[in-house]
């Protein structure tokens, strides 16, 4: 009888260290787990700004495309790069 309350003692011993030993590591990889998705989450936010401002940069060169292929553009261009004036137009230069 006391073989059997011994056996009972070492196998419940056994199984409550087993359970012990799985809770801990569960634990462990829980807090390892929040940690990582910490992590995560900062970088998902540092892309969402990264990606906000490169839709405004993309919307910026859009309208300067758009503004580009505007006859008041070439004009000014003409103008600037070139020196180019209307036939009835008079040009002062400054000394």
């Amino acid at each position: 009888m006391r073989r059997r309350r011994r056996r009972n003692r070492t196998g419940l011993f056994l199984v409550m260290t087993v359970v012990l030993l799985f809770c801990a590591t569960l634990g462990i990889h829980s807090i390892s787990l929040k940690a990582n998705c910490l992590e995560l989450q900062k970088q998902k936010q540092e892309l969402q700004q990264k990606k906000d401002e490169l839709q405004k940069e993309k919307k910026s060169i859009q309208e300067q495309k758009a503004y580009m292929q505007t006859d008041e553009y070439i004009e000014n261009a003409a103008r600037e790069k070139f020196g180019l004036v209307y036939d009835d137009e008079i040009i002062f230069k400054a000394e």
